[in-house]
């Protein structure tokens, strides 16, 4: 995955989807409040394929029962995503290929899809390590900054800008997606069985922030990308994840 976006690039959006630079700083989303507390229903058994794919269809009914109702008070139009989970490393999709021994999701706006591929190895330590619902979340995440206006404001910042503002865009973007996704986790996480006899949220945000790091480009220090994550958790409101007005020492 190369560049701005990983392979989520900005193609088009809904005619009354903000647009242009105040659809980072001023977007309607992050004045809509806190996502509504979500009961999400987990398997508790994912080596066979099919269990993987159950807890990914659950994810995905979560995170649009999570941000449907946001979308709705800041009077943005909802699209729901497609969903696609393979069975598998061999990732091959919107323009990317090659081979994965995590867990990965990847969303799509080309045709409006969320992937995920789930390796048989990474499934047996899904109950250890919830990569499959953290990587659902930030696939959605990528979702909701597209269908927001979030996305293609920030790829066209990034075409405009020098090397270093291109980082810079690219940082405060993926910071946001990983603010994002952790509000959905703190929404969700009275409900999941595994975190609360198992985990402490410290430890999923964990897994979080590590997936934030696990790209071939530089996403800024562990540090920074935990302070949005808890941020994002302990709020579950957009509106804590306001990184494209923050200071530049905050998403570095």
């Amino acid at each position: 995955m190369t560049l701005i976006l990983n392979v989520a690039m900005a193609v088009s959006l809904l005619a009354s989807a903000p647009t242009g630079p105040g659809a980072l700083t001023k977007n309607a989303i992050y004045k809509a409040g806190a996502l509504p507390t979500v009961t999400c229903t987990e398997e508790t058994y994912f080596a066979e394929f099919d269990a993987a794919k159950r807890q990914a269809e659950n994810a995905l009914t979560c995170l649009e029962q999570a941000w449907r109702p946001l979308l709705a008070k800041a009077k943005i139009p909802f699209k729901r995503p497609k969903l696609v989970i393979r069975d598998g490393d061999r990732v091959k999709a919107c323009g990317v290929s090659g081979t994965t021994y995590e867990t990965l999701g990847m969303y799509c706006p080309k045709n409006n899809t969320i992937y995920v591929w789930s390796p048989e190895r990474s499934r047996k330590d899904e109950l250890d390590r919830p990569t499959l619902l953290v990587s659902v979340a930030r696939a959605y995440a990528y979702h909701i900054q597209q269908i927001t206006g979030i996305r293609p404001a920030a790829q066209n910042a990034f075409d405009k800008a020098s090397k270093r503002g291109k980082k810079d865009v690219s940082l405060r973007l993926e910071m946001q997606t990983t603010c994002f996704t952790a509000a959905f986790l703190g929404s969700v996480w009275d409900s999941l069985g595994y975190t609360a006899e198992d985990h402490t949220s410290d430890y999923v945000l964990w897994v979080l922030v590590n997936m934030h790091h696990a790209t071939d480009f530089n996403n800024g220090k562990a540090a920074n990308a935990s302070h949005w994550a808890t941020r994002g958790f302990n709020t579950r409101s957009p509106g804590a994840c306001q990184t494209f007005s923050a200071p530049a020492k905050r998403v570095s």
